[in-house]
């Protein structure tokens, strides 16, 4: 049985590093995009950053009043599962970037490969925070929306992803891990969702 410090190496190269892939990866997506066009991954970077959580609630409050009113609908438990899976993801990504404490790219291949016009949020780079909120926003109202929606999400999906490795912020695992912990957690908290919705109170101001 190897050391434990060896275990962690090979786990590092082969599940993280994937024998040197990650960085080749990432170095080729950055390089693909001229510095002329750095302004579309920094619009799609602010569009999937969680601080954008409390408008997605708004707009689905108002989606929801939208519905017939008085009685219970499906998009209270959507909002319910996004606010729950939210807050879950987040915190098991804050202990994620704790307990890995993987650096960022710009400190393990120099500070030219860092394009974002802002500071990152955090030191470490694994799971990518904008993923884990995109992941969440797609678990959460995939139930609620039809084929064109749920193809819209994926494309949204995929395009927040590649602005964070364009900008020089995560390596392509990062943002791998972030997608699935945050749908994993909106999963994880669906049957609570649930119980919580038919507590949510369903009268309310006339509009």
């Amino acid at each position: 049985m190897p050391a434990p410090d060896t275990a962690t190496q090979w786990a590092r190269h082969w599940l993280y590093d994937w024998d040197g892939a990650n960085v080749d990866l990432f170095l080729a997506i950055q390089r693909a995009l001229p510095d002329g066009w750095i302004w579309l991954p920094e619009i799609l970077s602010l569009l999937g950053s969680y601080w954008g959580a409390p408008a997605i609630v708004a707009l689905i409050l108002v989606w929801r009043r939208m519905q017939v009113r008085g009685r219970s609908t499906p998009l209270d438990v959507t909002l319910c599962r996004f606010v729950l899976g939210l807050a879950l993801a987040l915190a098991g990504a804050a202990i994620s970037k704790a307990m890995f404490a993987l650096p960022r790219p710009f400190v393990v291949l120099g500070d030219a490969v860092y394009r974002a016009h802002s500071a990152p949020d955090s030191r470490y780079t694994m799971p990518s925070g904008h993923s884990v909120y995109v992941g969440v926003l797609v678990a959460a109202l995939w139930p609620a929306l039809g084929w064109a929606g749920r193809i819209g999400l994926l494309v949204f999906a995929a395009a927040v992803g590649w602005s964070r490795l364009v900008l020089g912020a995560h390596f392509p695992m990062d943002v791998i891990a972030g997608l699935a912990l945050g749908g994993a957690c909106t999963a994880a908290v669906g049957s609570w969702a649930k119980r919580m919705a038919r507590g949510v109170p369903m009268a309310g101001p006339k509009w």
